[in-house]
Protein backbone atom coordinates (compact mmCIF):
# COMPACT_ATOMS: atom_id res chain seq x y z
CA UNK A 1 0.00 0.00 0.00
CA UNK A 2 1.21 3.84 -0.81
CA UNK A 3 1.06 6.51 1.71
CA UNK A 4 -2.22 7.76 0.86
CA UNK A 5 -3.98 4.52 0.97
CA UNK A 6 -2.45 3.80 4.59
CA UNK A 7 -3.10 7.44 5.93
CA UNK A 8 -6.66 6.80 4.90
CA UNK A 9 -6.77 3.67 6.60
CA UNK A 10 -8.04 2.77 10.00
CA UNK A 11 -6.45 0.12 10.63
CA UNK A 12 -3.45 -0.45 7.90
CA UNK A 13 -1.37 2.72 9.09
CA UNK A 14 0.95 3.41 12.10
CA UNK A 15 2.70 6.75 11.68
CA UNK A 16 6.34 6.89 11.95
CA UNK A 17 7.68 10.84 11.84
CA UNK A 18 11.23 12.01 11.00
CA UNK A 19 12.60 15.59 12.13
CA UNK A 20 15.52 17.11 10.27
CA UNK A 21 16.93 20.15 11.49
CA UNK A 22 19.61 22.48 10.08
CA UNK A 23 21.79 25.13 10.13
CA UNK A 24 24.05 25.69 7.63
CA UNK A 25 26.36 22.26 7.34
CA UNK A 26 25.04 21.44 10.74
CA UNK A 27 22.24 18.79 11.19
CA UNK A 28 20.10 17.34 13.75
CA UNK A 29 18.25 14.06 12.69
CA UNK A 30 15.81 12.29 15.23
CA UNK A 31 12.66 10.23 14.78
CA UNK A 32 9.52 9.14 16.91
CA UNK A 33 10.01 5.71 16.48
CA UNK A 34 12.00 3.48 18.57
CA UNK A 35 14.72 2.32 16.47
CA UNK A 36 17.31 4.83 14.52
CA UNK A 37 16.34 5.11 10.38
CA UNK A 38 18.14 6.15 7.99
CA UNK A 39 16.44 7.88 5.11
CA UNK A 40 18.36 9.95 2.16
CA UNK A 41 21.89 8.81 3.89
CA UNK A 42 21.23 10.05 6.70
CA UNK A 43 20.83 8.28 10.30
CA UNK A 44 17.47 9.82 12.42
CA UNK A 45 18.33 9.00 16.07
CA UNK A 46 15.28 7.83 18.24
CA UNK A 47 14.47 10.47 20.60
CA UNK A 48 11.04 11.40 22.85
CA UNK A 49 9.93 13.95 20.37
CA UNK A 50 6.19 15.22 20.54
CA UNK A 51 4.50 18.05 18.35
CA UNK A 52 1.10 20.12 17.80
CA UNK A 53 -1.57 19.15 15.30
CA UNK A 54 -0.31 20.91 12.17
CA UNK A 55 -3.85 22.99 11.11
CA UNK A 56 -4.48 23.79 7.61
CA UNK A 57 -5.88 27.41 7.22
CA UNK A 58 -5.79 30.16 4.80
CA UNK A 59 -4.25 32.00 8.22
CA UNK A 60 -0.06 31.32 8.12
CA UNK A 61 -0.29 32.86 11.41
CA UNK A 62 -2.01 29.74 12.39
CA UNK A 63 -0.42 27.28 10.54
CA UNK A 64 2.70 27.28 12.67
CA UNK A 65 3.97 24.06 14.41
CA UNK A 66 4.97 23.62 18.14
CA UNK A 67 7.71 20.47 18.90
CA UNK A 68 8.44 19.28 22.29
CA UNK A 69 11.90 18.11 22.95
CA UNK A 70 13.91 16.91 25.94
CA UNK A 71 16.08 20.33 27.57
CA UNK A 72 19.48 17.87 27.14
CA UNK A 73 18.82 17.58 23.58
CA UNK A 74 21.86 18.78 21.51
CA UNK A 75 19.59 21.34 19.04
CA UNK A 76 17.66 22.52 22.46
CA UNK A 77 21.09 23.69 23.47
CA UNK A 78 21.36 25.89 20.78
CA UNK A 79 18.70 28.14 22.66
CA UNK A 80 20.04 28.09 26.21
CA UNK A 81 21.77 31.14 26.24
CA UNK A 82 20.25 33.12 22.95
CA UNK A 83 19.03 32.39 19.85
CA UNK A 84 21.98 30.96 17.40
CA UNK A 85 22.90 32.87 14.34
CA UNK A 86 21.31 31.79 11.61
CA UNK A 87 18.42 30.37 10.48
CA UNK A 88 17.46 26.52 11.28
CA UNK A 89 15.19 24.90 9.11
CA UNK A 90 12.99 22.28 9.96
CA UNK A 91 12.00 19.55 7.55
CA UNK A 92 9.52 16.94 8.86
CA UNK A 93 9.01 13.29 6.98
CA UNK A 94 5.93 10.81 7.73
CA UNK A 95 5.32 7.61 6.47
CA UNK A 96 3.30 4.49 7.82
CA UNK A 97 4.68 1.04 8.42
CA UNK A 98 1.46 -0.91 8.41
CA UNK A 99 0.90 -4.49 9.04
CA UNK A 100 3.62 -6.85 8.83
CA UNK A 101 6.57 -4.70 9.12
CA UNK A 102 5.59 -3.28 5.04
CA UNK A 103 6.55 0.90 5.04
CA UNK A 104 5.28 3.13 2.33
CA UNK A 105 7.42 5.72 1.06
CA UNK A 106 8.38 8.51 3.49
CA UNK A 107 6.74 12.13 2.15
CA UNK A 108 7.37 15.68 2.82
CA UNK A 109 4.59 16.07 5.60
CA UNK A 110 5.99 20.29 6.80
CA UNK A 111 8.85 22.50 6.13
CA UNK A 112 9.33 25.43 7.86
CA UNK A 113 11.99 27.66 10.52
CA UNK A 114 12.88 27.77 14.12
CA UNK A 115 11.57 30.99 15.24
CA UNK A 116 12.12 30.72 19.04
CA UNK A 117 12.57 28.32 22.14
CA UNK A 118 10.74 27.98 25.29
CA UNK A 119 12.68 26.24 28.23
CA UNK A 120 10.38 25.32 31.22
CA UNK A 121 11.87 22.57 33.31
CA UNK A 122 13.12 19.34 31.72
CA UNK A 123 11.65 20.30 28.35
CA UNK A 124 11.90 22.58 25.83
CA UNK A 125 9.13 24.00 23.41
CA UNK A 126 10.35 24.95 19.32
CA UNK A 127 7.65 26.85 17.82
CA UNK A 128 8.26 27.05 14.34
CA UNK A 129 6.46 29.02 11.47
CA UNK A 130 5.50 27.60 8.18
CA UNK A 131 7.98 27.95 5.17
CA UNK A 132 5.24 30.09 3.48
CA UNK A 133 5.73 32.82 6.07
CA UNK A 134 8.42 34.46 4.22
CA UNK A 135 5.95 35.74 1.90
CA UNK A 136 4.66 38.06 4.53
CA UNK A 137 7.76 39.51 4.61
CA UNK A 138 8.51 43.30 2.95
CA UNK A 139 10.11 42.08 -0.52
CA UNK A 140 11.89 45.87 -0.65
CA UNK A 141 13.99 46.42 2.01
CA UNK A 142 16.70 49.35 0.52
CA UNK A 143 16.83 52.65 1.94
CA UNK A 144 17.64 56.11 0.77
CA UNK A 145 20.68 56.33 3.88
CA UNK A 146 23.78 57.72 4.37
CA UNK A 147 25.26 54.31 5.85
CA UNK A 148 25.56 51.18 3.42
CA UNK A 149 22.71 48.65 3.21
CA UNK A 150 23.91 45.62 2.41
CA UNK A 151 24.90 42.73 4.87
CA UNK A 152 28.26 42.38 5.44
CA UNK A 153 29.86 39.15 3.07
CA UNK A 154 26.31 39.29 1.73
CA UNK A 155 25.54 38.61 -2.44
CA UNK A 156 24.70 42.25 -2.70
CA UNK A 157 27.77 43.51 -0.66
CA UNK A 158 29.85 41.39 -2.63
CA UNK A 159 32.92 40.79 -0.05
CA UNK A 160 34.05 37.59 0.01
CA UNK A 161 34.91 36.85 3.68
CA UNK A 162 37.41 33.97 3.48
CA UNK A 163 39.89 37.14 2.85
CA UNK A 164 39.50 38.35 6.17
CA UNK A 165 39.26 35.21 8.02
CA UNK A 166 41.56 34.66 10.83
CA UNK A 167 42.38 31.26 12.79
CA UNK A 168 42.55 31.26 16.44
CA UNK A 169 42.42 29.54 19.09
CA UNK A 170 40.40 30.17 22.70
CA UNK A 171 42.38 31.18 25.37
CA UNK A 172 39.60 31.77 27.96
CA UNK A 173 36.01 32.75 28.55
CA UNK A 174 34.08 34.78 30.71
CA UNK A 175 30.78 34.87 30.02
CA UNK A 176 30.33 36.95 26.47
CA UNK A 177 33.97 37.49 26.68
CA UNK A 178 36.93 35.80 24.75
CA UNK A 179 40.58 35.96 24.70
CA UNK A 180 41.83 35.04 21.62
CA UNK A 181 45.87 35.49 21.09
CA UNK A 182 45.34 36.13 17.43
CA UNK A 183 42.81 38.90 17.45
CA UNK A 184 45.54 40.59 18.61
CA UNK A 185 47.68 40.37 15.90
CA UNK A 186 44.75 43.21 14.13
CA UNK A 187 44.14 46.82 15.38
CA UNK A 188 41.52 47.27 18.20
CA UNK A 189 37.70 47.34 16.58
CA UNK A 190 38.71 45.03 13.36
CA UNK A 191 36.75 42.71 14.38
CA UNK A 192 33.73 44.89 16.02
CA UNK A 193 30.50 44.04 13.96
CA UNK A 194 32.04 40.86 12.07
CA UNK A 195 31.56 37.63 14.10
CA UNK A 196 33.77 34.17 15.51
CA UNK A 197 33.09 31.17 14.38
CA UNK A 198 33.54 27.24 16.14
CA UNK A 199 31.90 23.76 15.31
CA UNK A 200 29.36 24.84 18.23
CA UNK A 201 27.94 27.77 16.22
CA UNK A 202 28.88 31.67 15.63
CA UNK A 203 28.47 34.68 17.22
CA UNK A 204 28.72 37.94 16.37
CA UNK A 205 31.28 40.57 18.16
CA UNK A 206 30.21 43.82 18.89
CA UNK A 207 33.69 44.37 20.69
CA UNK A 208 37.50 43.71 20.20
CA UNK A 209 40.20 45.25 22.10
CA UNK A 210 43.51 43.09 21.81
CA UNK A 211 42.86 39.88 22.10
CA UNK A 212 39.10 39.91 24.13
CA UNK A 213 36.48 39.53 21.62
CA UNK A 214 32.86 40.62 23.17
CA UNK A 215 30.46 38.65 21.53
CA UNK A 216 25.97 39.02 21.56
CA UNK A 217 25.52 36.22 23.97
CA UNK A 218 27.70 33.46 25.21
CA UNK A 219 28.70 30.09 23.68
CA UNK A 220 27.53 27.04 25.12
CA UNK A 221 29.90 24.41 24.19
CA UNK A 222 32.63 26.58 23.58
CA UNK A 223 35.44 25.61 25.69
CA UNK A 224 38.99 27.24 26.34
CA UNK A 225 41.79 25.47 23.76
CA UNK A 226 39.28 24.92 20.80
CA UNK A 227 39.78 26.47 17.66
CA UNK A 228 37.49 29.60 16.05
CA UNK A 229 37.95 31.36 12.98
CA UNK A 230 37.30 35.50 13.55
CA UNK A 231 35.64 37.52 10.41
CA UNK A 232 36.19 41.08 10.21
CA UNK A 233 33.55 43.46 10.92
CA UNK A 234 32.26 46.61 9.09
CA UNK A 235 30.92 50.03 10.10
CA UNK A 236 28.70 50.47 7.15
CA UNK A 237 30.51 53.73 6.44
CA UNK A 238 33.00 54.37 2.98
CA UNK A 239 35.72 54.66 5.49
CA UNK A 240 35.79 50.74 6.58
CA UNK A 241 34.78 49.79 2.61
CA UNK A 242 37.04 51.61 1.22
CA UNK A 243 39.96 51.16 3.12
CA UNK A 244 39.31 47.48 4.91
CA UNK A 245 37.51 46.05 1.68
CA UNK A 246 38.78 47.77 -1.12
CA UNK A 247 34.56 46.91 -2.22
CA UNK A 248 33.73 50.81 -2.71
CA UNK A 249 32.05 49.65 -5.85
CA UNK A 250 29.81 48.00 -4.00
CA UNK A 251 28.89 50.01 -1.16
CA UNK A 252 24.91 50.52 -0.85
CA UNK A 253 24.83 53.95 0.55
CA UNK A 254 24.46 57.49 -0.61
CA UNK A 255 27.06 59.29 1.55
CA UNK A 256 26.62 62.62 -0.13
CA UNK A 257 22.46 63.33 0.62
CA UNK A 258 22.04 66.48 3.31
CA UNK A 259 22.19 65.04 6.84
CA UNK A 260 18.86 67.53 7.22
CA UNK A 261 15.43 66.60 5.17
CA UNK A 262 15.16 69.39 3.29
CA UNK A 263 11.11 69.17 3.57
CA UNK A 264 11.21 68.79 7.05
CA UNK A 265 14.22 69.54 8.78
CA UNK A 266 14.25 66.45 10.95
CA UNK A 267 17.83 64.55 10.74
CA UNK A 268 17.56 61.27 8.38
CA UNK A 269 20.54 59.71 9.74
Amino acid sequence: MNYLEQDQSMHAGQPQELYRFAQEHRRWCYTSGQVPVTYQSETYEPAPISRSNIEHSNELSRSGLEVQVPRDLPLAALFVAAPPEGVVSLTLYRRHLGQGGEASEFVTYWKGRLTVARLAGAEATLKCEPIASSLKRLGLRARYQIACRHVLYSPACGVAKERFRVEGQVDRIAGTSVWVAAAAERENGYFGGGYLQCAVGARMVTGHSGGELTLTAPMVGLLPGERVQLYAGCDHWTTHCRDRFQNLDNFGGFPFIPWKNPFSGDAIV
